[in-house]
């Protein structure tokens, strides 16, 4: 059976908040791949590499989240915490 988009996103949050970096890392990707504009998976691939000590990395996510969805204040906010 083929996961939606949103199920695909659920796994990938519940893996990255079990600190199950990878598989959290593989399922966005997953998202990403189908639709590379994606919000909230661009946001948490930007928490997730940030994670890993790469800021400069996680800009493009965070960029491209808030260029999809600005009137999110959560994803400002992780933008302006990784800029500073």
């Amino acid at each position: 059976m083929e996961l939606t988009l949103d199920q695909i996103l659920q796994k990938a949050i519940e893996a990255h908040k079990a600190s199950r970096l990878q598989e959290a890392d593989r399922y966005y990707n997953k998202i990403l791949k189908v639709n590379s504009k994606h919000p909230h998976a661009n946001h948490n691939m930007g928490v997730l590499v940030v994670s890993t000590g790469r800021v400069q990395d996680a800009l493009p996510f965070f960029q491209t989240a808030l260029e999809a969805e600005p009137t999110i204040a959560q994803y400002w906010l992780t933008y302006i915490d990784a800029l500073v």
